[in-house]
């Protein structure tokens, strides 16, 4: 890890936080994002990386619950019930992480990153595909 932080360092990853921070406030699955700029840009071990995203996450998702709260946008019930598995997948992943070696976690990650970003690709052409058939006015 690059323990020599100078002004422009820290300013980039201010800012680097910062955009992290409002994605993760709009719902983006941001913590890939923070996992990728510390292992790849700061050198961060990708278990240390790992830790520091889930403190990253509890401050980041404990400022947008606030405005959640507020415009009464939670169902409780269900946030109650995905919470309790929430618990348990959580303890049951940092068991098996404690496991894997970082270089089978790295090319997981990694895979996971190409099968989400190719679905993602692959669902919004289809859908693009599909209105383009359904949209289309009759030529006279």
């Amino acid at each position: 890890m690059n323990n020599n932080y100078d002004a422009k360092t820290g300013a980039v990853s201010s800012l680097v936080s910062l955009l992290i921070a409002v994605l993760s406030g709009l719902g983006v699955g941001s913590g890939g994002l923070l996992v990728i700029w510390l292992t790849m840009f700061e050198g961060v071990s990708p278990q240390s990386a790992r830790g520091m995203n889930l403190l990253f996450f509890v401050f980041s998702a404990s400022a947008a619950l606030v405005f959640h709260i507020l415009r009464k946008r939670l169902k409780y019930r269900l946030v109650l019930f995905m919470a309790i598995f929430a618990c348990l997948g959580t303890l049951a992943g940092s068991y098996l992480g404690s496991m894997i070696s970082s270089d089978h976690l790295r090319k997981f990650f990694g895979g996971m990153l190409v099968v989400s970003g190719g679905y993602t690709l692959v669902s919004k052409m289809m859908a693009k595909f599909k209105g383009r058939g359904t949209n289309r006015s009759p030529v006279k």
